[in-house]
C-alpha cells in the first residue's frame, strides 16, 4: 500500500512537471510573437548596454524647471528658479520644493508659509535661468526682468502673470533633508492662460511647450510617446493602444516620420493662436533669392469652410475642420522671366513647413491641390475673394485628429541611389 502512495506521489510529480513545461511553453509562444508585433512601429535606436557607475546622482529624467514666487516680511516679491520640485500627493494635491537655507526664498517661505509655482514657457527660459543664477538679496528679479508680480487670490505669495501655469500653494509641513529643506505646499489653486486650454480645461503642453531642466542644458518639449493608461495596452493581448507612434530619440525625425494626411477630425476648434503659430512655421521655409512670393490667408470662419469644401471636390474634409490655411502665390514677388514658377517650389516648401508644425503640435492638416487646375483656382478665388496677384497654390485643412489616419511606412531603398542613378542596385 505504502509502494502504492509513493508510486502516485512520483505520478502526480511527473504530471506538474509537464503541465508547468506546457504552460511556459505556451506562454513563450503565444504572448512574446504578440509583443514583438506590436513593438514593429517602435524604432529603438538606444539600445541596452553596459551600464557604468557614476555614482550617487540624480538622473531622473526629465526635470522640471520652474520658479518659485514668494512675498518677504517687507512686503517685497521674490523669485527663484527651482528643479528640485514635483507633485508629491493626490489628496490634498500637495507639491514639493526643496531649498537650500541660504537662500532668500527660504527666508520668506519660511515666514510666509506660501508660495506659488510659476511654470515657463520656452520663451521665458532667459528669465528662469537669470532668476536661478542672482540672488533675491541683491537685486529685485521682478523689476530686472520685466516681469509683473501678482498678489495671489488665496495665498501670501506673488506669482508671475506672464508665466503661462501658476499654482498657488500654501505650507503644510517642512522636512529637513540635509543640504535642502523641503517645503510640502498644499495646492490651494491652479491658473492656467486661456490660450493652452481645450475645451475640455485640458494643457495643451505642445503650445506651452515648457522648459526641462537637463544639467548640462535646458531642453523644451519634445515627441509625444504615448497616452497615460493607453501606451501600455501593446502588451496586452486582447487591446491596442489608440496612439502608438514611431519612436525616435530626434524629435524633429519623429514629428517627419509622424506626419500623416489627416481627413478626419474632432469637432474641437483649433485657436487664431495655432494658426497664427501655423503660418510663422510657413514663413521660415527656404525661398529662392529670398524673394518669400507667398501669401496666407488663415481661415476660422465656419461659413467659409463650408463653402471651400463644395466647391473643391477632394476637400470635403473641411466640413469637419475648425481651421485651414490657403497657400498662395504673390506674383508681385516672383523672380522675373522662367525663375517666375520658382514661386511653386517656394509655396510648396512653405506647405510642408506648416504640416509638419501641424503633427508637431497635436494638429492633424492634409495638403489638397488647387494649382494648376483653373476651375479650383477660380473657385478658390472667388470663395474668399482674392485679389488678383495671388494663385492659390491649395488649402490646408486644419483641426485636432479623430486618430482613425496613421502615418505611411514609404521607405523603399530601390529608390535610393548612390553617386548617380544606378539600375543594377534596383536589381
Amino acid at each position: 500500500m505504502r509502494n502504492k502512495a509513493v508510486l502516485l506521489n512520483i505520478l502526480l510529480a511527473a504530471i506538474i512537471v509537464v503541465l508547468v513545461y506546457q504552460l511556459s511553453t505556451n506562454t513563450a509562444e503565444n504572448k512574446i510573437p504578440a509583443i514583438v508585433k506590436s513593438n514593429a512601429a517602435v524604432k529603438n535606436d538606444s539600445p541596452g548596454g553596459e551600464k557604468k557607475s557614476v555614482g550617487a546622482k540624480g538622473h531622473i529624467h526629465p526635470k522640471p524647471a520652474v520658479v518659485i514666487g514668494s512675498y518677504g516680511t517687507d512686503g517685497k516679491p521674490n523669485i527663484m528658479t527651482a528643479a528640485w520640485a514635483g507633485v508629491v500627493n493626490s489628496v490634498p494635491m500637495s507639491i514639493g520644493v526643496s531649498i537650500r537655507p541660504s537662500r532668500k526664498t527660504y527666508e520668506n517661505v519660511m515666514a510666509t508659509k506660501a508660495f506659488t509655482i510659476n511654470v515657463p514657457s520656452a520663451q521665458f527660459v532667459a528669465h528662469m535661468d537669470y532668476a536661478g543664477n542672482i540672488s533675491g538679496y541683491d537685486e529685485d528679479k521682478f523689476e530686472k526682468l520685466g516681469l509683473t508680480a501678482v498678489k495671489g487670490d488665496f495665498t501670501n505669495a506673488p506669482y508671475i502673470k506672464e508665466f503661462p501655469i501658476v499654482i498657488e500653494c500654501e505650507v503644510s509641513e517642512t522636512i529637513d533633508l540635509g543640504s535642502h529643506v523641503q517645503f510640502i505646499g498644499k495646492v490651494i489653486d491652479t491658473k492656467i492662460d486661456l490660450a493652452y486650454l481645450d475645451e475640455e480645461d485640458h494643457v495643451d503642453m505642445s503650445l506651452i511647450n515648457p522648459v526641462i531642466y537637463g544639467g548640462e542644458y535646458y531642453y523644451g518639449y519634445g515627441q509625444r510617446l504615448g497616452k497615460p493608461w493607453d501606451i501600455g495596452k501593446r502588451f496586452k493581448d486582447d487591446e491596442n493602444p489608440t496612439f502608438q507612434p514611431k519612436l525616435y530619440n530626434n524629435p524633429t525625425l519623429a514629428t517627419i516620420h509622424m506626419r500623416k494626411s489627416v481627413r478626419h477630425f474632432t469637432n474641437q476648434a483649433v485657436s487664431k493662436e495655432q494658426l497664427t503659430e501655423l503660418v510663422k512655421a510657413g514663413m521660415a521655409a527656404p525661398t529662392a533669392v529670398n524673394k518669400q512670393p507667398w501669401a496666407f490667408i488663415a481661415i476660422n470662419d465656419r461659413t467659409v469652410l463650408d463653402k471651400l469644401s463644395e466647391v473643391l471636390p477632394y476637400a470635403k474634409m473641411l466640413k469637419q475642420a475648425t481651421g485651414a490655411i490657403v497657400v498662395c502665390g504673390d506674383m508681385t514677388r516672383t523672380l522675373e522671366g522662367q525663375a517666375q514658377e520658382y514661386w511653386i517650389q517656394d509655396c510648396s516648401a512653405a506647405t510642408q513647413n506648416i504640416l509638419l508644425a501641424a503633427e508637431s503640435m497635436g494638429l492633424g492638416a492634409v495638403w489638397t491641390g488647387v494649382y494648376p487646375k483653373k476651375e479650383r483656382i477660380e473657385d478658390v478665388i472667388q470663395t474668399i475673394k482674392l485679389p488678383e496677384q495671388l494663385i492659390p497654390l491649395n488649402v490646408i485643412p486644419i483641426g485636432y485628429p479623430t486618430g482613425e489616419d496613421q502615418p505611411k511606412n514609404k521607405w523603399d531603398k530601390n529608390k535610393l541611389h548612390w553617386n548617380g542613378f544606378s539600375k543594377s542596385e534596383q536589381e
